[in-house]
């Protein structure tokens, strides 16, 4: 069986509150590419997850944010879920860590609402995401373009509705994401060495 993200560490930020489905979802697709998706979170042991209308099941974190560090990880997801949103935003870790992977031009998914947290910590000014309706306010405040297609990539940023019904598509696309991402870091490094 192909292996496309083998090799790669994904770092999966969470909060309490976070869409657990989602979350799950692409950890699975994840492992299944050959990654190595770690959990990354405000909270100390176990990260809360939220299922349609109440709680949903614990999991365990891998890394507490303040210990956290992007140079760590090749990849970057948010799931959606504005209660865990709503925690991440208040530390100065998380600007930190988002922020790292945004400088190195590491590829970043945003799923949903997550955008609406990354504009509010100043990560992607200036950048185009998709976005639901609800997030459109802040987003523009916060000088972020708002596109009408999903997924949308700018730079070295994926944005996507959440979608339930076309989950597996978006873990599609988001996998060849980070593919051609990696093709594309692979040829500029083998220029650069043919250049010397």
């Amino acid at each position: 069986m192909q292996k496309p993200l083998a090799g790669l560490n994904v770092a999966i930020l969470v909060a309490n509150g976070f869409h657990e489905i989602e979350m799950t979802t692409f950890q699975r697709a994840l492992l299944e590419a050959g990654a190595s998706p770690k959990i990354i979170s405000v909270e100390s042991s176990l990260a809360h997850g939220w299922q349609g209308k109440g709680w949903g099941h614990y999991h365990p974190v891998d890394k507490h944010i303040s210990d956290a560090l992007a140079a760590d990880y090749d990849v970057l997801l948010v799931p959606s879920g504005h209660r865990g949103h709503e925690k991440l935003k208040q530390t100065a870790h998380t600007r930190r860590f988002i922020g790292g992977f945004m400088m190195a031009f590491k590829p970043v998914l945003a799923m949903g609402d997550a955008v609406k947290m990354m504009a509010e910590i100043g990560a992607i000014k200036g950048m185009m995401v998709s976005a639901p309706e609800d997030a459109r306010p802040t987003l523009t405040e916060n000088s972020v373009i708002v596109s009408e297609n999903s997924p949308t990539i700018h730079s070295n940023l994926m944005s996507m509705l959440s979608d339930a019904e076309n989950m597996q598509e978006s873990v599609a696309s988001f996998v060849a994401f980070v593919q051609n991402m990696r093709a594309e870091a692979a040829a500029e490094d083998n220029d650069a060495q043919q250049a010397a």
